[in-house]
């Protein structure tokens, strides 16, 4: 007889579970998904991603994106590359995922979340309110938030303001067809709002849970 031998149903493995490595906002962020590193910024008692999500395929900004469990994205001009220096454009209903949750995941690095309108405000009161928060958040600014003029895409026609303004999503939804987002540009001072049409593809900065 075989000593070695040993029965399926006597066979035993040994997993080891790992607890995950403590998270400090102000440490890199890696997203375990793709392993694309993104700083962070403690910013009153928020911690925010400090730069833009840069999650997806790459699929061509002619056309939508699409309901069908891959995450897409577009890319300015259609050139990876512009995405890795200032992240990628989503679509809203993509970003979100399909879902109308304030404060979904959607396609935020796990234990981050796309910010509410409420947690949006919580942000700009660290300036008083969103008329005076533009400066500090902008690229030029002083917080670290670094927002850049990434630009966005409408509907699947064109490509705007591009090194001129950006339009940050929020995950609240205003109606049907539209989702409120803020936009910044070089010249006012402020954090502007829109409720936009969500085949619009704008910007994405992640919050901690």
């Amino acid at each position: 007889m075989n000593k070695c031998f040993i029965k399926p149903a006597q066979e035993t493995r040994t997993i080891i579970v790992l607890a995950a490595s403590a998270f400090f906002c102000g440490n890199n962020l890696t997203d375990i998904r793709d392993n694309k590193v993104y700083s962070t910024l403690q910013i009153g008692t928020q911690c925010w991603m400090a730069a833009n999500l840069n999650y997806g395929n790459k699929v061509p900004s002619t056309e939508h994106q699409r309901d069908n469990c891959t995450p897409e994205k577009y890319c300015y001009n259609e050139l990876t590359a512009n995405c890795e220096q200032r992240g990628a454009n989503y679509q809203w209903d993509e970003l979100m995922q399909y879902q109308e949750t304030r404060g979904l995941q959607g396609l935020c690095p796990p234990a981050w979340h796309i910010p509410t309108e409420a947690e949006w405000n919580t942000l700009f009161a660290n300036w008083t309110n969103n008329a005076f928060a533009g400066a500090p958040l902008k690229y030029s600014g002083y917080s670290g938030f670094d927002a850049l003029h990434a630009g966005v895409r409408h509907m699947n026609v064109r490509w705007d303001y591009h090194d001129l303004a950006t339009f940050l999503w929020s995950s609240t939804p205003y109606g049907t067809y539209k989702a409120w987002s803020h936009a910044m540009n070089d010249y006012d001072p402020g954090v502007a709002l829109y409720p936009a049409l969500r085949t619009n593809a704008f910007s994405v900065r992640c919050l901690k849970d």
